[in-house]
């Protein structure tokens, strides 16, 4: 110890202060009080998610309970049901069933099923039946989505197609009255409907009536809150039926009679076709082309189950000029009843095979088959019309055929004729006359050339475990080869349905209803050999050198951006780095309001349509071989999407 010297480099020393026992016993009350705490919340937080979830359980079962006794109380009546009864006066009794509920609805007419539906997320809305008042048989089945916009007007437009006199019978499913506006429900008070006008969210309804007639029986349960249903309702009620004589007309006995009376004693829902009074046409006497390249090529109707749609699309092809019945054959996907018989009201061929796969293969398949058994059926034939179930034809559609299909023998850069501009809308198509060379392929009214189909698309067409889309596929590269189709500025065709495997209402307003299509007929059409591959350039180069430049600081989606002339062509030029660089044409088309998913209707990178009845292209630079017309000092407009919405801001600390 003499010898230690202390280290002026170390820390001083200082004396650990030791926690006195009050406090260390305090600290560890604390923590063991807050976790007391903290599982004393979380078991009450667990005891609350548990009842929730156990009132939940119990009010399902409990709905799940009611529907099953509904259900079974209908099984155990079947059996039991009595046979129709005459009463003094002899005529036959209906009993009618009709159960409404959140997840099944079912109709029974004397003791036969005639509507059950009980699949998940399907079939909701209002489903409507009706019945022949004389036989009681089932003339129409129909459901109209109501949760969803514009179903409420096809459900007018069906009810008031319907002829007066007829059964009628309502059911809801899960939910009818979202978008069941105030027409809709005025016209079933006016059919008798003592609840229609207080229909609500999730409402469970059913209504059975003689269209202006005697109401048979009405039921209604109210949904009690937002989140939950109505309880299900069973209607039982009975139907008198008429003599038979007073359900059917006195029409002349022909051939054109016969086919009606057939028709209308089968199936409701197609208006003035089977007045009484005033029938409407069945044939038709358009005039005719006086040369007529097509008078002798196949017409194929795609068709499945869209009775309505078919028939409207059959009177507008046979009021056509030009058309020859004896060459349409409507091809239908799968074995129903009813389009057939709209087929052989108008006493065409129709052709109905099993269907193939599912989905977007079905429609595939479907396709190919039709085309083959086209082919088959006219061996002869170098060419096919190609039509679908859902199209309007204007009057003129042969007539543009005929003055153009022998392009498809004369020029092997072409891939079709399409009768369809997808850009053609009502503010942007304009000549009737005017004809164009693209490198997509429409479709919606087309010809198929018959080596195309044989040596090429049939071999490779895509198999049924191909989800694929008959069109997507044939607008690919490897099908395409470069080739183009020749359009119209104005359709010939005018795709009107909106029901559909890729269609629904809200797409078909945005993108379809204001498609023009041509009223004008006997259009002779402006330099048809010019559209030819090497006079198309010629025509390409005169338009260029023609154009007056737009100015180039503008916004293009602003009115002003086009001068308010009449009969000038105009050019502008956008961004466009590669054939897949579509951002510019895409916000363009957006702000034109045309068609803007994809890039279709162009030729070598140049769009053409129409803009305050001036003639304006559309050139994308520097892709597009005609941007060496571009000055200079010309700038191609580039337009960018706008920004995504970002979530709100982190809160400031």
């Amino acid at each position: 110890m003499e010898t230690w010297k202390p280290n002026p480099r170390a820390k001083p020393f200082i004396p650990r202060q030791q926690r006195s026992l009050y406090l260390t016993w305090k600290y560890k009350l604390t923590n063991q009080r807050a976790v007391r705490r903290f599982c004393q919340t979380g078991a009450v937080l667990f005891l609350l998610v548990t009842v929730i979830i156990n009132i939940k359980l119990i009010l399902d079962t409990r709905r799940a309970a009611i529907e099953e006794e509904a259900a079974q109380e209908y099984d155990e009546a079947l059996p039991n049901m009595e046979t129709p009864r005459r009463p003094q006066s002899g005529r036959k009794v209906l009993d009618i069933e009709v159960y409404s509920s959140r997840s099944k609805v079912y109709v029974a007419v004397d003791g036969t099923t005639v509507l059950e539906d009980e699949m998940r997320e399907q079939g909701r809305g209002v489903h409507v039946i009706v019945l022949n008042q004389a036989t009681g048989h089932v003339m129409a089945k129909r459901v109209f989505d109501t949760y969803s916009p514009h179903e409420d007007e096809a459900m007018v437009l069906f009810l008031n197609m319907v002829t007066r006199g007829r059964v009628l019978i309502f059911t809801i499913k899960d939910e009818g009255s979202f978008h069941l506006k105030e027409a809709a429900k005025t016209l079933l008070k006016g059919l008798g409907s003592q609840v229609s006008l207080s229909l609500s969210w999730r409402d469970m309804w059913t209504l059975v009536v003689k269209k202006g007639g005697q109401v048979y029986g009405e039921k209604h349960s109210k949904s009690p809150a937002l989140s939950t249903w109505g309880d299900p309702v069973l209607l039982k009620t009975e139907v008198q039926l008429t003599p038979s004589e007073d359900a059917e007309c006195l029409w002349p006995d022909t051939e054109m009679n016969r086919r009606r009376k057939i028709f209308c004693s089968k199936v409701e829902g197609y208006g003035s076709i089977c007045s009484c009074k005033d029938p409407a046409p069945i044939e038709f006497n358009p005039d005719p082309l006086a040369q007529n390249n097509v008078y002798d090529v196949p017409v194929a109707v795609i068709a499945g189950n869209r009775p309505n749609y078919l028939y409207r699309m059959l009177r507008s092809l046979l009021s056509a000029q030009g058309v020859n019945p004896q060459m349409i054959t409507v091809f239908i996907d799968g074995y129903y009843e009813e389009p057939m018989d709209v087929v052989e009201l108008f006493g065409l061929k129709g052709v109905q095979h099993t269907p193939i796969s599912i989905k977007n293969a079905r429609v595939s398949q479907h396709y190919k088959a039709s085309l083959t058994a086209t082919f088959n059926l006219h061996p002869d034939a170098q060419f096919a019309i190609v039509l679908e179930e859902d199209l309007d034809i204007s009057v003129d559609f042969f007539s543009f055929l005929s003055q153009t299909v022998h392009l498809l023998e004369e020029d092997e850069s072409l891939y079709c004729i399409s009768a369809w501009n997808d850009q053609g809308y009502e503010h942007t198509a304009e000549d009737p006359a005017l004809l164009y060379r693209v490198e997509s392929m429409p479709g919606l009214g087309w010809v198929l050339k018959k080596s195309l189909y044989k040596d090429e698309l049939e071999p490779k067409w895509p198999t049924p475990e191909k989800l694929w889309d008959w069109d997507m596929w044939m607008r690919m590269p490897e099908q395409r080869k470069d080739r183009e189709c020749i359009i119209p500025d104005v359709s010939r065709s005018y795709h009107f349905g909106i029901i559909g495997l890729n269609m629904n209402g809200y797409f078909h307003e945005v993108y379809f209803k204001k498609h023009k299509l041509n009223t004008v007929p006997n259009v002779q059409f402006k330099k048809v050999d010019g559209l030819k591959k090497d006079a198309y350039e010629t025509e390409i180069q005169r338009l260029l050198g023609e154009a007056v430049l737009l100015d180039h600081s503008k916004n293009p989606c602003e009115d002003s951006f086009i001068p308010d002339t009449e009969g000038k062509t105009y050019i502008m030029y956008i961004k466009m780095e590669q054939e897949a660089d579509s951002t510019a044409w895409t916000e363009l088309a957006k702000c034109l309001h045309v068609w803007d998913l994809d890039v279709r209707g162009n030729h070598k990178g140049l769009w053409r349509l129409f803009r305050k009845k001036n003639h304006v292209l559309v050139v994308g630079s520097p892709v597009s071989p005609y941007s060496v017309k571009k000055p200079a000092q010309v700038t191609p407009i580039h337009l960018e999407p706008p920004p995504k919405e970002e979530g709100a801001a982190p809160e400031q600390t």
